[in-house]
């Protein structure tokens, strides 16, 4: 009889340990919201099953575990981060009923101030209902325990998957000269692990809110060939042709629709001939039918202003246009990370 892998059964312990921790967190901030629930609109697709949800987290799970047999990177198992990321729990707490009381009332314009004076328009608002939307060092704080509850601890699991394409497009290069962009880096937590696979590297990340940025650099303040730079993704300050590889999780589904052409665009500009993108971010209407009925109360629920129109967007021909050609397509969970060249 085979022994058992010691490295997969701790590799499912830790995920086991996070979604109940995470989950607990995501199923009490549900019942504090309960009374919100009945304002949104009914969904016009069927919501997912418990069965169907723990179905596609495995899936997941064993999608991660098999990139880790594959050396594609190393086992995600970080106790002392876990542990520093869980004393945020009484400051998520504390923080609920603010969101809450926001959420009844659709309080999503209250980020203001010098901070905020020189931002686009769509950036000043509470994204989430989040206190201090994207422009404070406690939103920073919390912002990364916030996301690992709201998908019940498959986050960081999903995130990873965007970097399996940079990991071959990066094998045979050297990576002292090898440029990497994060387009909305935010907190830095994927470039955090970027760098721990490959330390030499060089990372660019760029974000509209400085403290995320503070924050990024905190993460990343280890590691050198690190540039941190606060500028939207519509006018990067960056050169034509003057990264290898990009990556942008998350961004996308925050943008208004013409934002994202343009976004797109300035993408295209500044990688190199034969470059590549990976655009990491939610599932899309028929992506994963069983989740459809959650892209129709998402947006209502979380204040997504704009993720009704990126559920219906036509991603491949917004890039197409911009001169990046999609090469692989993966879904993992509620991301879909899809790959772009740009044609030599």
């Amino acid at each position: 009889m085979a022994r058992p892998d010691k490295r997969a059964l701790t590799y499912a312990a830790a995920q086991t340990a996070r979604v109940a921790f995470y989950g607990a967190h995501y199923l009490a901030a549900r019942v504090l919201a309960r009374d919100n629930f009945s304002q949104i609109d009914k969904p016009q697709h069927k919501l997912p099953s418990l069965g169907a949800t723990a179905r596609a987290m495995r899936a997941l799970f064993a999608k991660d575990w098999a990139n880790v047999e594959a050396g594609l990177y190393k086992m995600p198992v970080n106790v002392g981060r876990e542990m520093r990321r869980a004393l945020m729990s009484v400051k998520y707490f504390t923080d609920i009923p603010k969101v809450v009381e926001r959420q009844a009332r659709r309080g999503h314009s209250e980020v203001s101030g010098e901070e905020a004076s020189d931002l686009p328009h769509y950036y000043k608002q509470n994204f989430h209902f989040q206190t201090d939307g994207y422009l404070s060092e406690d939103s920073a704080k919390l912002y990364e325990f916030q996301v690992e509850a709201l998908f019940a601890g498959t986050a960081d699991a999903m995130r990873r998957q965007a970097y399996v394409p940079l990991a071959k497009f990066l094998t045979g290069r050297d990576p002292a000269k090898t440029k990497l962009l994060d387009v909305g880096a935010g907190t830095g937590t994927f470039l955090s692990f970027v760098k721990s696979e490959q330390p030499d590297l060089h990372v660019t990340a760029l974000d509209l809110s400085q403290p995320y940025l503070d924050r990024a650099a905190r993460h990343l303040r280890k590691y050198t060939n690190v540039e941190f730079v606060a500028a939207p993704g519509e006018a990067m300050p960056l050169g034509d042709d003057s990264v290898d590889a990009a990556v942008s999780i998350y961004l996308f589904h925050e943008l208004p629709p013409k934002v994202r052409v343009v976004v797109a665009k300035e993408i295209a500009r500044v990688l190199k001939p034969g470059g590549m993108f990976v655009l990491a971010d939610s599932i899309q209407y028929g992506n994963a039918p069983e989740f459809d009925g959650l892209l129709d109360v998402f947006p209502g629920l979380m204040h997504e202003p704009y993720y009704a129109s990126y559920a219906k967007t036509d991603l491949k021909r917004i890039f197409a246009d911009a001169g990046l050609m999609p090469a692989a397509i993966e879904i993992a969970y509620l991301t879909k990370v899809m790959v772009f060249e740009k044609v030599k």
